[in-house]
């Protein structure tokens, strides 16, 4: 599907010179659904570029570092583009990702993405070429995209881990709506946290259920988690002591599986300096914290 996306691009859009475009998003991850808008990234776009099609101009996203135009015709295509200035500013940001290489860098010094610039790091990382290869090529080694999975991987995996001990805690003062909504975002981030270890970087939760397909029907050795998403998901994460252990049997798995994963290695040694220890039979704990 994505060649023939490519090829109407081609027939729609006269794309600026020296400048480098992306189909991104689910289309160019091969998991979009019937209805899915077509992203288009267009890199170091000239300041009077506009794309010569039907497009009009929607609400600048300023945390985005981005113009976005909605082209309104089927299929709809979304286009963000970005001149050369942000660069330095996304460059800066994301250089801290590479500090997932050192076991003992805390995690309060690694980066904070909020969810626009993990989603243009993401489609930057893994989007189709279209034009202007060197371009992006550019963009890819400034900010850094090839840690952008290990990074994801290790602290998606902090932040469930977050959310698990919040919701015992609200267990415990008997917040029940809240425990099991704390529970369920720790299944979602530990599934994300997952999904990175093999490379598919989500921003959001919503094409959860077709990556972990995708990654299940390409033969990938994934973590017991994958297997179990679906029950634990339908469990309507009521608090119980037995969904407690559950996801904590899961969780230790997950940590069991990263090193064999494509790029879980350097998220498992990092967790593993972070104090995260298996113990056999009990699920995990982090040295040091209850």
């Amino acid at each position: 599907m994505s060649d023939d996306i490519t090829d109407l691009l081609a027939r729609r859009f006269s794309w600026p010179d020296g400048s480098g475009v992306l189909l991104a998003g689910s289309t160019a991850e091969g998991v979009a659904m019937r209805g899915s808008n077509v992203n288009v990234l267009v890199l170091d776009a000239p300041d009077d570029w506009l794309p010569a099609d039907d497009g009009t101009e929607s609400v600048v996203r300023p945390m985005s570092l981005a113009r976005n135009y909605l082209c309104s015709r089927d299929p709809v295509i979304n286009m963000d583009i970005l001149r050369s200035e942000p660069l330095r500013s996304l460059a800066e940001l994301a250089t801290g990702m590479a500090r997932i290489q050192d076991p003992l860098t805390p995690d309060l010094e690694l980066p904070v993405l909020d969810a626009l610039e993990m989603r243009f790091l993401s489609r930057l990382r893994s989007g189709r070429i279209v034009s202007g290869a060197p371009a992006i090529e550019h963009w890819r080694q400034r900010t850094q995209v090839r840690w952008l999975p290990e990074f994801h991987c290790a602290t998606t995996y902090l932040t469930a881990d977050h959310f698990r001990r919040k919701a015992m805690t609200a267990h415990a003062d008997q917040l029940p709506v809240d425990a099991s909504v704390l529970l369920r975002l720790t299944v979602e981030h530990l599934l994300i946290s997952a999904l990175a270890g093999c490379g598919h970087v989500l921003h959001e939760v919503k094409n959860l259920g077709r990556n972990i397909t995708s990654v299940l029907a390409n033969g990938t050795r994934g973590p017991r988690l994958f297997e179990e998403a679906a029950s634990l998901l339908e469990h309507g994460m009521k608090p119980t002591p037995e969904l407690f252990a559950w996801i904590d049997a899961c969780s230790a798995d997950l940590l069991r599986w990263l090193p064999s994963s494509t790029h879980g290695r350097s998220a498992a040694a990092y967790l593993a300096g972070q104090g995260y220890v298996q113990l056999a039979g009990q699920g995990y704990v982090q040295e040091g914290r209850s």
